[in-house]
């Protein structure tokens, strides 16, 4: 299907039957949701039904985003939207989800081939691929690659036999055996979907997804998109941080890293010592960029020295193995990176591993489970014990089977409570990548709450970084486009959240990141004042060439498919009382450093647990929710009945 082309086009497969279908969007819906994730989360209102996740019927829908194939800067993201097999409930309900990567060529092919989504349903009967091209698509057989190659293995496989220019998508034996926290690989270097997206595409018998196309995007106004997209990339050049960037992708955060996502079980000094950036300067081989990239953010890495020196990998490994590396007590860094390699081969993902590790360890040293609850496994807190664990999980074998249930699989068999865990936290079944006793409580953190979801689902934004002004945090917002009575409401201080709202500001910046998922742009341009939301509303305007869009245009978009996602959890059976704060939050952080409690952005107000009740339903009030939880859409459905799920087949809901 090579051209150029604006419009939206949806591909859909249905694995069992071996049958495709093809279908243009709605211009309404394409100006109403943008494209990309956001569209998708309205796809997902017609597709996704009752069934389990790893029923044939639950779809997989795979978004480009609306720049993606363009000259925008960033513009790389796919997504993948799907009920998520993360057990999310003592009962065992599941949320329904959108993750999102970057790539280097799987999103600009996609679209090169003419299709900016991808519904996948059914199971195919043995083994497959999907390959997509300008002719079409088809399944081809996988059973060389099923059971025998990791991701890495895979992708380079697929690479060999249809050319070195495909974008390929796949999953390790992780998915292959329905780990519970399997993901997806985007080119080599990006995961999507950490709450399980490789097992739901394992129950699918689905490998990999292997796109190569011709054809390119053409903006209905190409002289004024691409003005605006040269201001944006000027920017980027100009940026002060792109060297320390180039030098060491987002391992260069390590400035902030070290207090936003402190475990609390080192002095700060020592952590530096192993793996500050002094270490991580000599793995980085050369930085990675996604496609139309000024920056670079991913790295190849190449591990310089012991055991496993010259061994390579590729991706974001410096704070994953920093902040693991401390909750297991292992101080050597080429150790971590070793293990992380192993987990993105596996198809794994790295900190859900990592901290039931470090829960089910230490709970072994202290005596509350023992060897009776581990299938004979001394689980010791050493290296060795680690890579045994990481194999038995990948495997679902011995300790391992219980394991790659997730948290709740593992509370439920071992009689434990995930509330328990010392770190970060847990919600609905997903473990917090930042502690708000560490970090102190930002936007982006507490969006884990409201939103189940992976780690793109709320925005980096200013502050995202330690004690930035409030004029700059909110001339930020009103850049966006956010109304000026809302930035009254957000900035109004008040002793439960000390200088502005939490819970208002993440209403806002939700919506702001949902637009940039529906974009396909990266959130590190706007976290650095790269580009802003009047930059992406020209860009649009100049793609579509419909209407024209501005700031708060794109945030209503932004919050209409926000909507979606909520309706869509809500039919799942979640409500208001599910969006609830972790409560290790509530407790102190002995560290070395002292105690630790958590604390407002700027450290004023200590947070208890009314004063976090009150921030939530601050959050609801800003969304128009204070009342009940929306249920329905007021918008007639446009698919065909064909793809739209049978609401009374399937096993139901849990596992």
């Amino acid at each position: 299907m090579a051209g150029t082309s604006v419009t939206e086009r949806l591909l859909s497969v249905d694995l069992t039957a071996s049958a495709f279908d093809a279908l243009e969007i709605p211009a309404r819906l394409v100006d109403g949701y943008l494209g990309g994730a956001a569209l998708g989360w309205r796809l997902a209102y017609e597709t996704v039904g009752p069934h389990d996740a790893y029923d044939p019927a639950n779809p997989v829908i795979i978004s480009c985003g609306a720049l993606v194939g363009t000259a925008a800067p960033g513009a790389a993201k796919v997504s993948a939207t799907t009920r998520f097999p993360t057990l999310a409930t003592e009962g065992g309900r599941q949320f329904v989800g959108s993750s999102v990567a970057g790539g280097r060529d799987f999103g600009v092919m996609m679209r090169a081939a003419g299709w900016s989504h991808i519904i996948i349903t059914g199971k195919a009967h043995r083994p497959v691929y999907l390959l997509i091209d300008d002719e079409g698509a088809e399944l081809v057989p996988a059973d060389d690659l099923w059971g025998k190659q990791d991701a890495d293995e895979t992708a380079k496989a697929l690479r060999e036999r249809h050319g070195s220019e495909v974008g390929v998508l796949c999953i390790g034996p992780a998915g292959e055996n329905l780990v519970r926290f399997a993901m997806a690989f985007v080119d080599f270097s990006n995961s999507l979907g950490r709450n399980g997206l490789g097992a739901v595409l394992g129950s699918k018998n689905l490998k990999a997804v292997v796109v190569r196309g011709t054809g390119g995007v053409e903006p209905a106004d190409p002289d004024r998109f691409m003005a605006a997209a040269e201001r944006v990339r000027r920017r980027a050049m100009e940026w002060s941080g792109r060297p320390s960037w180039f030098k060491l992708g987002m391992g260069a955060g390590w400035p902030i890293f070290k207090y936003t996502q402190y475990p609390g079980r080192w002095p700060r000094d020592v952590w530096e010592r192993f793996y500050g950036e002094h270490r991580r300067l000599p793995a980085v081989d050369r930085i990675l960029a996604c496609s139309a990239c000024a920056i670079g953010c991913r790295i190849k890495w190449r591990i310089p020295e012991g055991e496993y020196r010259g061994e390579v990998g590729a991706g974001s490994p410096f704070g994953k193995s920093a902040t693991s590396g401390q909750l297991l007590d292992v101080t050597d860094q080429s150790r971590m990176l070793h293990l992380v390699g192993l987990a993105n081969k596996a198809g794994l993902c790295f900190y859900t591993f990592t901290r039931l590790t470090d829960w089910l360890t230490t709970l072994f040293r202290d005596g509350v489970i023992t060897k009776s609850d581990t299938g004979g496994l001394e689980l010791k807190r050493d290296y060795e014990t680690y890579l045994t664990l990481l194999d038995l999980v990948v495997q679902r074998k011995g300790v391992g089977e219980v394991m790659g249930e997730g948290w709740m699989g593992v509370a439920r068999a071992l009689s434990l409570d995930p509330d328990d865990y010392w770190y970060a936290g847990i919600s609905k079944g997903v473990d917090f990548i930042y502690d708000a006793r560490a970090a102190n409580l930002h936007p982006l953190m507490f969006s884990f709450v409201t939103n189940p979801r992976p780690h793109h689902g709320g925005l980096h934004t200013l502050t995202t970084g330690r004690n930035r002004r409030l004029e700059d945090i909110r001339g930020q917002l009103a850049e966006w486009g956010v109304p000026e009575e809302a930035l009254e409401r957000v900035f109004t201080p008040s002793s439960h959240n000390g200088s502005f709202s939490v819970g208002r500001y993440t209403r806002w910046m939700e919506d702001a990141m949902a637009v940039r998922n529906a974009l396909g742009v990266c959130s590190m341009y706007s976290a650095f004042g790269m580009e802003s939301m009047h930059d992406l509303a020209e860009m649009y305007s100049a793609l579509r060439g419909s209407r024209e869009f501005s700031p708060s245009d794109l945030l209503e978009a932004g919050a209409r498919a926000f909507k979606v996602k909520r309706v869509l959890n809500v039919r799942s059976g979640f409500s208001k009382e599910d969006d609830r704060i972790p409560e290790v939050w509530l407790r102190p952080m002995m560290s070395p450093e002292g105690t630790i409690r958590t604390m407002d952005y700027y450290g004023e107000v200590e947070l208890t647990a009314e004063r976090f009740q009150k921030t939530l339903e601050e959050y609801y009030d800003e969304r128009g929710w204070a009342q009940a939880l929306p249920r329905e859409l007021e918008e007639p459905r446009f698919l065909p009945d064909r793809l739209v799920p049978d609401e009374n087949a399937g096993r139901g809901e849990g596992s």
